[in-house]
């Protein structure tokens, strides 16, 4: 009786040992893929923040553009209204 409780506890834990093998190697597998897929997408962020910079950079040109071309507009309206009109005869 005593060996057939042992042998049956022997199967029990050969049997968990290697389903905790074969568990083992997919965990391996999908954690090596994690990791890559990590790597990816730290460089696509590392890409994006470089895109952020340029175009922070477009948007500070483009903001100084416009008070200049409104300075100018600014201007064009004070030389129309300083400017004397033609009389009529």
């Amino acid at each position: 009786m005593r060996q057939a409780v042992r042998g049956t506890g022997l199967c029990v834990v050969l049997i968990a040992g290697l389903f905790l093998a074969g568990c083992g190697q997919e965990i391996k597998k999908e954690n090596e893929e994690l990791k890559s897929q990590v790597a990816s997408l730290q460089k696509e962020n590392a890409g994006l923040k470089g895109q952020i910079l340029t175009l922070k950079g477009d948007n500070e040109a483009m903001k100084k553009q416009l008070d200049e071309m409104k300075e100018q507009m600014d201007r064009m309206h004070q030389q129309m209204k300083s400017a004397k009109p033609a009389k009529k005869r």
